[in-house]
């Protein structure tokens, strides 16, 4: 008995699926009715009347279905539906993968960029794609300041996030994020060190932070902490700080990416803004470099599941170049 399966995202990328899945026989293209493209950050569907979604039409066998939970990630990121689709007309019954996740989030660009290799392959109109782009609510996140940060607002509003600002957070329920931006020195009380040469501390202060951040950690919020708030991140990770550097304040200096998604918006190597006295000593628990100086200086990190970013530069100054990039980054966490 013949078996298919229907292809509306990377799999109709023609190169991939030959690589990838040797055993899945291209068929044809046509159009699935009453179903739409959207996005959970990788792209799915979903059931609505009166729409259509342009696929790619595969023959399979036992071993191309395995071929395909694998790359699909079956079962835990992607289940399998059958679907009547109509080619040729005959009603073909097909394989399609949907995403397990239910919450909205915007694509990152390299995904993005992945999706339409394919739809160039089968010359489908990308409008599809952008069309479930804009229909993904706008985020919004807490930015945690005590007076109107407004570099801050304006690198999240050029890249389409909302915020509010304040410092008390009473109901995270109502932002998808939050941002911590730099300022005075932390305690260094709380990475069990003596006072040797931090400046304007202020206890009350590291409180509320550490209180804000483990609310949205422990409610699966995405954090982004710029500067002195990347440090503020790194000791709730049970990190630790160098409590003074000499050759990195007031300067520009150079960033050496060790993330794919930083090469991606940043490049391999780029050029930030530097205005800190002190940086990561020890890498906080379960937190991963991504970006490190040439005197070897962490400069960013995020953790394992793409919800914390660190960085200690400030790219909310230097928007007219790669700044805003660390905000786009930051809107895929949401």
């Amino acid at each position: 008995m013949e078996k298919f399966c229907i292809a509306y995202g990377r799999n109709l990328d023609l190169k991939r699926m030959g690589e990838k899945c040797p055993h899945c026989t291209l068929v044809g293209k046509t159009y699935l009715k009453n179903w739409r493209i959207s996005f959970r950050k990788y792209i799915t569907l979903e059931k609505c009347y009166g729409e259509e979604v342009p696929v790619g039409i595969w023959q399979i066998d036992e071993i191309g279905e395995k071929e395909l939970d694998i790359i699909e990630n079956f079962p835990f990121l992607y289940r399998k539906e059958y679907v009547d689709v109509e080619y040729n007309g005959k009603l073909l019954k097909c394989l399609v993968y949907l995403i397990n996740d239910t919450h909205a989030k915007f694509p990152d660009e390299p995904y993005l960029n992945r999706v339409l290799i394919g739809y160039n392959d089968f010359g489908f109109d990308k409008k599809y794609i952008y069309d479930a782009i804009s229909r993904i609510p706008q985020k919004k996140v807490f930015i945690l300041s005590d007076e109107e940060p407004i570099n801050y607002i304006e690198g999240c509003k050029q890249v389409g996030i909302k915020t509010d600002y304040g410092t008390v957070c009473d109901n995270i329920n109502d932002y998808d994020g939050l941002l911590i931006p730099g300022g005075n020195d932390i305690n260094p009380k709380w990475y069990g060190q003596k006072n040797i040469s931090s400046e304007k501390v202020n206890a009350k202060k590291d409180k509320i932070v550490f209180n804000t951040i483990s609310k949205f950690v422990h409610n699966n919020k995405a954090i982004l902490g710029i500067c002195g708030g990347s440090q503020y991140l790194n000791i709730f990770f049970k990190g630790t700080l160098k409590q003074h550097i000499p050759d990195h304040k007031n300067i520009e200096h150079f960033i050496i990416s060790h993330n794919p998604l930083f090469t991606y918006y940043l490049g391999a190597k780029f050029k930030v803004n530097s205005l800190h006295h002190q940086c990561v000593d020890i890498l906080g628990e379960d937190l991963q470099i991504c970006g490190i100086s040439e005197d070897k200086t962490i400069e960013a990190f995020m953790d394992k599941n793409n919800k914390i970013l660190g960085v200690q530069w400030h790219p909310e100054m230097m928007l007219n170049s790669n700044g805003k990039n660390i905000f786009a980054i930051f809107k895929t966490m949401l």
